[in-house]
This record gives structure tokens, sequence and C-alpha cells, in this order.
């Protein structure tokens, strides 16, 4: 039913129902209860939710017209009953449309409160959604960079791997150019000085004999030096030794010709009897020694320089510690493949064969330590 359909049906049947209790009351004694029936009234239109003129006429209406019963027939009954009953239902009735009319403002305060909280819910939901659509955004803009990062890392790696191995084969290949050509070109040129100065001392005459000797000697000696440096830089770039004598063996005579070439002092720390590893693991190790090398005579001002390789219960561990000046700490701070291309290198190295380098700064000096665990495929 519409509301104002409602509304009007409800004041129709309240002034009806109002009409016919002043009429029975019109019509009974004094002393009976009937204003009782306006608070009856007023109960029932309080329970059908009437509107609040309509209880306000019966809280108007229903006092007056008792009231008026009095002054009417003001002798018919028992008169201070009568008084009694309706002074006291008057009251009931003005207290029941009193705590209705309370509960209907307070309800209406509710409903705003309500109506409030629950806009404000609304505003705070959609900025909760607002900043989760924010935040899955940038939680995809992350992991998009993140897999871009990934990405150009692994494309990095493979490029080092590459110029890791590339390196590698051109030592090698270089090596054996030098052996196979500059090597065998001086042997032949050693034989031949030999042999012209034995025919020339079978043709010339002591006395001249004795200044072409000394001059054919000294080409003799330049070629003997010319030999042994090119047999040093072959055993630099593909080392015959590491091959023949293990890893030890090869530290211990780099180490020499370091200390020889740069003055700074070198000490080894591995055992005669140290075991043999896998041929790769045990090339990959001494290039990490070399490069290592390199950078203490370049960078790190040092007077001593030390190489311990270690068989460890979890693995192999290498260490070459210095005594100079110490890595900066901001190079520390970064990632190892970050600090520098020779570090980088290194890094890569030690990860082909399954292991993990680390720099360490003590008080005095950097170490650069390379672990590689028992499980790696690649420790013998």
């Amino acid at each position: 039913m519409p509301p104002n359909r409602k509304t009007l049906l409800t004041n129709l049947v309240v002034a009806v129902a109002i009409g016919l209790i002043f009429a029975i009351d019109l019509n009974t004694p004094l002393g009976l209860a009937v204003p009782f029936l306006y608070l009856l009234l007023a109960l029932l239109a309080i329970a059908v939710e009437a509107p609040k003129r309509t209880l306000l006429a019966i809280a108007i209406l229903g006092p007056l017209l008792a009231g008026l019963k009095v002054l009417i027939n003001p002798e018919d009954g028992v008169a201070w009953l009568g008084h009694a009953n309706r002074i006291i239902f008057s009251l009931l009735i003005w207290v029941a449309v009193g705590l209705e009319w309370g509960r209907r403002l307070l309800e209406v305060a509710r409903r705003e409160h309500s109506l409030d909280l629950e806009h404000q819910v609304r505003e705070q939901t959609a900025a909760w959604r607002s900043a989760n659509h924010t935040l899955e955004l940038e939680v995809a803009e992350r992991q998009a960079a993140e897999a871009t990062i990934i990405d150009y890392t692994q494309r990095l790696q493979a490029l080092t791997r590459q110029l890791v191995e590339v390196r590698d084969a051109e030592r090698k290949a270089l090596a054996a150019e030098l052996h196979d050509r500059i090597g065998q070109n001086l042997s032949a040129l050693n034989m031949s000085l030999n042999l012209n100065l034995a025919l020339l001392a079978t043709q010339l005459p002591p006395a001249a004999m004795t200044a072409t000797r000394a001059r054919i000697g000294d080409a003799l000696t330049l070629v003997e030096q010319t030999t042994e440096v090119i047999r040093g830089v072959m055993e630099e770039l593909h080392p015959a030794l590491l091959e023949q004598y293990g890893l030890a063996t090869a530290l211990r005579w780099h180490g020499e010709e370091f200390a020889g070439r740069t003055g700074i002092g070198f000490h080894c720390q591995a055992g005669e009897r140290f075991p043999r590893l896998a041929t790769q693991v045990e090339t990959t190790l001494f290039r990490i020694v070399q490069e290592a090398l390199i950078n203490v005579a370049k960078h790190a001002r040092a007077t001593a320089v030390t190489v311990s390789l270690a068989r460890l219960p979890s693995g192999v561990e290498l260490k070459v510690s210095d005594d100079g000046r110490g890595i900066a700490q901001e190079q520390l701070n970064r990632p190892a493949a970050g600090s520098g291309w020779g570090l980088t290198i290194m890094a890569e190295r030690a990860r082909m064969i399954g292991g993990e380098m680390r720099i360490e700064r003590g008080n005095q000096g950097t170490t650069v330590a390379v672990t590689i665990p028992d499980d790696s495929p690649e420790v013998a």
C-alpha cells in the first residue's frame, strides 16, 4: 500500500476510534476505566507506526475528551475514582507517546548515522580499491622490471661466460702459435748460429775468430733469453705445469714469476699432495689467481700476497690475500660482478664451475675467496 494511503487510512481509523471511545465514555459511569481505551489506542497507533502527528493528536484529544466527560457528567458514578483514572491514563498516554517520540528521534539519528557511516564506508572502500589498483599496477611494473633485470642479467652472464671462453681459447691458440712458430724459429735460429759458429771456426784466422765468436755468442745469448721469455709467456697463456703437475705446483711457479716481475712478496699455502681436481676447475682457479694478482699489482700497493688452497669438508676453498690498502667500501657493498671488469670475469669464472666468489675486507688488505662445494659437478 502506498505510504499516503496508509497514513490516511490510519488517521481515519484513529478518528473513528476516538469518536467511539468518547461515545462509550459519555454513556458509562464516571468511575469506570474507559480512558484506558485512549491508552490502548495510543499503543496500537505506536504498534502500527502511525505518523507523529497522529500520535500527538491521540495524546491531546484522549486526555481532553476524558476531561470533557468530567465537565459534562461530573457526578455520574464514583467521582474521585473517575478523576484518578483519567489523570493516570492521561499521564500514561503522554509517557507512551513521549517514549515513542524519543525512540523515533533516536531511530532517525541512528539512520542518519548509519547512512553517514555507509557513505564513509563506500568512500573508504573506493579509496582502498583505488589504492589496491595502484598497488597492483606498481607490483606489475616491478615484476616487469624484475623480469627485465633478470633477462639482462642472464644475457650479461651469458656474454661474460662467452667472453671468458673466448679469452681462454685465444690464450690457448696464441700459446700454440708461439710454440709452433716463434718457438720453433728460435730453436732453428739457435741451431743455425751454432752451426755457423762451428763453420767459421774452421775458415777464419784465430785473430778474427775471437771477435766473431763474441758477436755470435751475444746473439746466442739473446736468442736463449728470448726463448725463455717466450716460454714464460706461453706458460702464462696456457701453463703446461698445470696439466702435468697440478694446481698447487702451477700456483707456486706463477707466484715466483709474479714476485720476480713486481717485487711483491709471494707465499703459497698449499700441500704438495693436494688432490687433483677436474681440469676445468684447476684451470678456472688458476685464472682467478692470475686475475687477482694483476689487481694486486695494479691497485693494492701491497708488499706481500698469500695464496692458500685448502680441501675443506664442504668443498674446495681458494683465497688470495694481500696486505695493501684494501678495497673501497662502496665497491665492497656492491655485488662482485658490478665492482669492476676484472672482478666480473673472476666472479663469472667461479660461477661457471658451480662456485661462489666473495670479497673480504680485513684490517689491512683485501681477500678474494672462492668456494666450490662438494656437490658441484666440476669437483673431482
